[in-house]
């Protein structure tokens, strides 16, 4: 759930369960699914006629092309 969402929910559901007050949590905007989402729209229209196994096998690969990247950001010196 998105660390913005959480703010539409009561002020005791926030206290009990906001990211931000998870102590097993690091620090999250939460909206890592959103770009994972964001990145693979740009694939509908190409796997629109695909059948179901070339579809989920360009998906896999985009997934992991997407993970690479960000494990490469990661790397980077600041």
């Amino acid at each position: 759930v998105s660390v913005f969402h959480a703010y539409a929910h009561s002020m005791q559901c926030q206290i009990d369960y906001h990211p931000r007050y998870q102590s097993d949590m690091a620090m999250t905007d939460g909206e890592g699914m959103e770009r994972i989402w964001s990145y693979l729209g740009n694939f509908v229209s190409i796997t629109r006629q695909m059948n179901a196994e070339r579809r989920q096998s360009t998906l896999d690969h985009a997934i992991q092309h997407f993970r690479w990247k960000k494990l490469l950001n990661l790397r980077k010196p600041t």
